[in-house]
Protein backbone atom coordinates (compact mmCIF):
# COMPACT_ATOMS: atom_id res chain seq x y z
CA UNK A 1 0.00 0.00 0.00
CA UNK A 2 1.17 3.58 -0.89
CA UNK A 3 -0.54 6.77 -0.06
CA UNK A 4 -1.33 8.80 -3.08
CA UNK A 5 -1.46 12.28 -1.30
CA UNK A 6 -2.97 14.55 1.46
CA UNK A 7 -6.52 15.30 0.74
CA UNK A 8 -7.01 17.76 3.70
CA UNK A 9 -4.77 19.07 6.75
CA UNK A 10 -7.67 19.79 9.79
CA UNK A 11 -7.52 23.02 11.93
CA UNK A 12 -9.91 22.68 15.65
CA UNK A 13 -11.27 26.06 15.70
CA UNK A 14 -12.98 27.87 18.64
CA UNK A 15 -14.59 30.65 16.63
CA UNK A 16 -15.79 29.62 13.32
CA UNK A 17 -16.99 33.20 12.16
CA UNK A 18 -13.01 34.67 13.44
CA UNK A 19 -11.34 31.57 11.93
CA UNK A 20 -13.28 32.51 8.62
CA UNK A 21 -11.73 36.02 8.75
CA UNK A 22 -8.51 34.90 9.11
CA UNK A 23 -8.32 32.32 6.47
CA UNK A 24 -11.08 33.17 3.71
CA UNK A 25 -11.32 36.92 4.00
CA UNK A 26 -7.50 37.43 5.58
CA UNK A 27 -5.18 34.69 3.78
CA UNK A 28 -7.44 34.48 0.89
CA UNK A 29 -8.21 31.09 0.87
CA UNK A 30 -11.49 30.39 -0.95
CA UNK A 31 -15.00 29.03 1.13
CA UNK A 32 -15.33 25.16 -0.53
CA UNK A 33 -17.85 23.59 2.60
CA UNK A 34 -19.67 24.80 4.92
CA UNK A 35 -22.03 22.76 7.53
CA UNK A 36 -23.16 21.84 10.36
CA UNK A 37 -23.58 18.39 11.79
CA UNK A 38 -23.76 15.97 14.33
CA UNK A 39 -20.80 13.75 14.66
CA UNK A 40 -20.63 10.32 15.22
CA UNK A 41 -18.76 9.99 18.94
CA UNK A 42 -17.25 7.06 17.98
CA UNK A 43 -15.37 8.13 15.02
CA UNK A 44 -14.89 11.20 17.06
CA UNK A 45 -13.03 9.25 19.99
CA UNK A 46 -16.08 11.37 22.21
CA UNK A 47 -17.72 8.25 23.76
CA UNK A 48 -20.72 9.39 25.69
CA UNK A 49 -20.85 12.89 24.05
CA UNK A 50 -22.93 14.27 21.38
CA UNK A 51 -20.88 16.05 19.11
CA UNK A 52 -22.07 18.74 16.63
CA UNK A 53 -19.79 20.08 14.54
CA UNK A 54 -19.58 23.25 12.20
CA UNK A 55 -17.17 22.29 9.21
CA UNK A 56 -15.98 24.65 6.67
CA UNK A 57 -13.35 23.44 4.04
CA UNK A 58 -10.92 26.39 2.68
CA UNK A 59 -8.90 25.55 -1.12
CA UNK A 60 -5.81 27.64 -1.87
CA UNK A 61 -4.14 26.11 -5.09
CA UNK A 62 -3.66 22.46 -4.38
CA UNK A 63 -4.40 22.55 -0.45
CA UNK A 64 -7.44 22.10 1.76
CA UNK A 65 -7.48 23.23 5.05
CA UNK A 66 -10.87 22.04 6.81
CA UNK A 67 -11.93 24.10 10.06
CA UNK A 68 -14.11 22.27 12.85
CA UNK A 69 -15.49 24.19 15.59
CA UNK A 70 -17.17 21.61 17.92
CA UNK A 71 -20.12 23.52 19.22
CA UNK A 72 -20.51 20.25 21.49
CA UNK A 73 -18.71 19.22 23.07
CA UNK A 74 -16.68 22.51 24.44
CA UNK A 75 -12.81 22.19 23.95
CA UNK A 76 -10.07 23.80 25.73
CA UNK A 77 -7.51 26.20 24.25
CA UNK A 78 -4.79 25.11 22.49
CA UNK A 79 -1.26 25.35 25.01
CA UNK A 80 1.14 23.25 23.43
CA UNK A 81 5.19 24.91 22.22
CA UNK A 82 6.55 24.22 19.31
CA UNK A 83 8.99 22.10 20.27
CA UNK A 84 6.12 19.45 22.02
CA UNK A 85 6.11 16.06 20.27
CA UNK A 86 3.11 16.01 17.98
CA UNK A 87 3.15 19.42 17.26
CA UNK A 88 2.22 20.41 13.71
CA UNK A 89 2.15 23.32 11.89
CA UNK A 90 0.99 24.49 8.02
CA UNK A 91 3.12 25.91 5.57
CA UNK A 92 1.59 28.34 2.62
CA UNK A 93 3.69 28.70 -0.35
CA UNK A 94 4.00 32.35 -1.59
CA UNK A 95 5.68 33.96 -4.63
CA UNK A 96 6.67 37.16 -2.97
CA UNK A 97 7.32 36.29 0.83
CA UNK A 98 8.65 39.92 1.53
CA UNK A 99 5.86 41.69 0.02
CA UNK A 100 2.77 38.81 1.89
CA UNK A 101 4.04 39.44 5.03
CA UNK A 102 4.19 42.86 5.02
CA UNK A 103 0.77 43.05 3.13
CA UNK A 104 -0.66 40.42 6.46
CA UNK A 105 1.65 42.56 8.79
CA UNK A 106 -0.57 45.34 7.97
CA UNK A 107 -3.70 43.88 8.41
CA UNK A 108 -2.70 43.67 12.25
CA UNK A 109 -1.33 40.02 12.15
CA UNK A 110 2.60 39.64 14.21
CA UNK A 111 4.98 37.27 13.05
CA UNK A 112 7.36 35.50 15.10
CA UNK A 113 10.17 37.50 13.70
CA UNK A 114 10.98 39.49 9.78
CA UNK A 115 11.09 37.13 7.11
CA UNK A 116 14.60 35.27 6.71
CA UNK A 117 16.83 33.55 3.25
CA UNK A 118 18.26 30.13 4.68
CA UNK A 119 21.73 30.51 2.80
CA UNK A 120 24.29 28.32 1.37
CA UNK A 121 24.98 26.14 4.67
CA UNK A 122 21.20 24.96 4.45
CA UNK A 123 22.16 22.35 1.77
CA UNK A 124 18.86 21.80 -0.21
CA UNK A 125 17.27 24.01 1.33
CA UNK A 126 19.39 26.89 -0.29
CA UNK A 127 17.04 30.12 -1.33
CA UNK A 128 14.07 29.27 0.67
CA UNK A 129 12.76 32.13 2.84
CA UNK A 130 10.13 31.66 5.59
CA UNK A 131 8.43 33.18 8.20
CA UNK A 132 6.32 31.73 11.05
CA UNK A 133 3.37 33.06 12.53
CA UNK A 134 0.02 32.41 14.62
CA UNK A 135 -3.54 31.95 13.45
CA UNK A 136 -6.55 32.79 15.75
CA UNK A 137 -6.44 29.72 17.99
CA UNK A 138 -2.63 30.15 18.28
CA UNK A 139 -2.29 27.35 15.67
CA UNK A 140 1.74 27.83 14.75
CA UNK A 141 1.41 28.68 10.60
CA UNK A 142 4.24 29.46 8.13
CA UNK A 143 4.70 31.32 4.76
CA UNK A 144 7.73 29.68 2.48
CA UNK A 145 9.49 31.24 -0.21
CA UNK A 146 10.89 28.80 -2.86
CA UNK A 147 13.58 29.83 -4.83
CA UNK A 148 13.25 29.48 -8.69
Amino acid sequence: MRISGVHHTCVIVSDMDKSLKFYRDILGMLEEVNLKFDADPVMMDLPGTKPKQHLVMLSAGNTIIELIQYIEPKGKPYDRKPCDAANMHICFQVEDINKTYEEIKAMGISFHRDPDFIDESGGALNGYGYVYFRGPDNEILEFIQVPE
